[in-house]
């Protein structure tokens, strides 16, 4: 079980195709990589739309969302799918992640600190990225202007916030500030989704920011 699960409601969005697709994916690797949140969509995707048109009559606030969890137990789970074939340099992605994997990408090296794969998913409102960091290395610190989702695919990294390994989910905005750094080991993997662009509060932001908020880094 993760030590930092997606919280219900994402999930219970998540189930019923309420997220838009940069979210989405980042709850699927999620899905994926922790067993109990697999349980809990699952046994939602069972359910099926009865139980949520049900529920929704008396809205669907934290007494009605805590009612549909609790009846969740007795529901079947089908047999899932067999997962998608694995791409060369990529063993270790999830299988929600392969279909956006493609032949010739590779990393780019960040501000000399980090690697980068942009991924293109569907829609303009969200960036969505691959980051890697070797051990010890982190990401610069900074804030946040919009939401953040953040999944571990490999490895672990630590922050303001906690520590986190492979299945983690982590939802911003959380504290003001954070550095997250990887731990020792091999090197932490993570998807990154991000609604606006990050604000770098280091001595070289107001350098680099405003390349940021272009998007060009």
């Amino acid at each position: 079980m993760s030590r930092h699960p997606a919280p219900d409601e994402l999930l219970l969005d998540y189930a019923a195709g309420g997220l838009p697709e940069a979210p989405a994916l980042a709850v699927a690797l999620h899905v994926a990589l922790d067993p109990a949140a697999r349980q809990v969509v699952d046994r939602l995707n069972a359910v099926g739309g009865a139980l949520i048109e049900g529920e929704a009559e008396a809205s669907l606030g934290d007494t009605a969302l805590e009612r549909v969890m609790a009846r969740l137990d007795g529901v079947a789970v089908e047999p899932r799918a067999a997962p998608a074939a694995r791409r060369p340099g990529f063993e270790w992605a999830p299988p929600p992640l392969v279909p956006h994997l493609h032949p010739g990408m590779g990393w780019r090296r960040i501000l000399g600190k980090f690697d980068e794969i942009r991924l293109d998913v569907p829609g303009d409102a969200y960036r969505v990225s691959l980051l890697r960091l070797e051990p010890g290395h982190g990401l610069p610190e900074h804030k946040h202007r919009g939401y953040e989702y953040t999944v571990c695919l490999q490895g672990g990294y630590t922050d303001e916030t906690g520590s986190y390994s492979v299945g983690d989910f982590a939802i911003g905005p959380g504290a003001e500030r954070h550095e997250p750094i990887a731990d020792p080991g091999e090197p932490c993997i993570a998807l990154i989704v991000v609604e606006k662009p990050i604000v770098l509060t280091g001595p070289w932001g107001r350098f680099f920011n405003p390349l940021v908020s272009r998007g060009w880094i």
